[in-house]
C-alpha cells in the first residue's frame, strides 16, 4: 500500500467513526507512521489540523441530519460527541453562522465541508532539488513554546528580546525553526533558536539532535506566493511518496537564511530527519 492509499484509508477510518471514538493507535497502523508524525504531515497538506476537519466534518453531517431526520437536537448533539445542547449549539454556530434550532426552517444557509480524498499529481516539467547528508549530534538553544500557530513562537522572540540576545550570543540572527508537532487542537510545538556547541544557557531551551540523515531542500522566492506552504506540500505530496524516505520522527528544522517582509523575498532551507521505508 503507498502512501496515498495510506492517507485515504485514514481518512476512511475518520470518516466512518465521526460519530464514535476515533483511535489515533488505529491511524498509525494504518499508516505505518506514529501518530504525530500523521499530524503534522495533515496540517501540512492540507492547511487545516486534523482536529479541525475531524470537527467541521462532523458539525457537516449534524446539520444534515438536523435537516433530514425529525431526531432531537440533543440526540444530535450526543451522537457527535457534544456533552450539552449548550455546547454543540456554540460550535454549530461558529461553523454555519446559525444555531441548531434554526436549520429546519425554510430558506437556512449552510456550511458543507467536504470530505477529502488525496490524490498523487506528478508534474513532469517541474523540479525539486534536494541533498542528503548525515550530521552528527549537534545542539539548539532557544524558546521553546506551544502556540496556536507556528509563527507565534516567533512573535515571542522578537518581542521579549530572546532573538536580539541570541544573535549577540551566535554572531548571526536567530535563524532556526524546530517543529516538535501538532497538538489535536492545531496549536504547535515550536522552537526558535541557533546552533550551540557550548554549556547550556539558563535563560534558554535546548534540545540535541542524534546522529542523523537529513533531507534539506530550499524554499526560495516570494513570500506573498506563499513559496514556503508550496515547498512543503511538495514534499508531502510528491516526494516523499515516491522516494525511498520517511520522516523519522525527529523534529523538522526551518532555516531562515533570509527572511524580507518588506522586499517580500524568503530563501528558507527545510531541513528533514529521515529513515528508510
Amino acid at each position: 500500500m503507498d502512501w496515498v492509499d495510506r492517507m485515504n484509508k485514514a481518512v476512511e477510518y475518520v470518516e466512518s467513526n465521526l460519530n464514535g471514538e476515533i483511535d489515533s493507535n488505529e491511524i498509525s497502523r494504518i499508516m505505518a507512521c506514529p501518530f504525530n508524525i500523521f499530524q503534522r504531515s495533515f496540517i501540512q497538506i492540507t492547511g487545516i489540523p486534523l482536529s479541525e476537519y475531524i470537527r467541521c466534518r462532523k458539525l457537516t453531517c449534524a446539520a444534515y441530519e438536523l435537516q433530514n431526520t425529525d431526531n432531537k437536537v440533543i440526540d444530535i448533539a450526543l451522537k457527535y460527541g457534544y456533552k450539552s445542547s449548550d455546547a454543540f449549539s456554540v460550535a454549530f454556530k461558529h461553523i454555519h453562522g446559525v444555531a441548531p434550532s434554526m436549520v429546519r426552517k425554510n430558506n437556512i444557509k449552510l456550511t458543507f465541508y467536504c470530505r477529502l480524498y488525496f490524490a498523487l499529481t506528478i508534474k513532469g516539467v517541474d523540479k525539486m532539488n534536494y541533498k542528503i547528508t548525515i550530521r552528527e549530534p549537534f545542539k539548539v538553544i532557544g524558546r521553546r513554546r506551544t502556540t496556536p500557530y507556528g509563527g507565534g513562537t516567533w512573535a515571542i522572540v522578537k518581542s521579549d528580546g530572546s532573538a536580539e540576545t541570541m544573535k549577540e550570543l551566535s554572531g548571526h540572527i536567530c535563524d532556526l525553526g524546530l517543529c516538535f508537532g501538532f497538538g489535536e487542537d492545531g496549536s504547535n510545538d515550536y522552537m526558535c533558536g541557533i546552533e550551540w556547541d557550548k554549556e547550556d544557557i539558563e535563560e534558554f531551551d535546548s534540545y540535541t539532535y542524534p546522529s542523523a540523515t537529513w533531507l534539506i531542500f530550499e524554499a526560495n522566492g516570494k513570500i506573498s506566493e506563499q513559496v514556503l506552504n508550496q515547498v512543503w506540500q511538495r514534499i508531502n505530496h510528491e516526494f516523499l511518496p515516491q522516494s525511498k524516505y520517511k520522516k523519522s520522527g525527529l523534529p523538522t528544522i526551518e532555516k531562515y537564511v533570509l527572511w524580507d517582509d518588506a522586499a517580500d523575498i524568503c530563501n528558507v532551507e527545510i531541513w528533514i530527519p529521515v529513515a528508510i521505508k
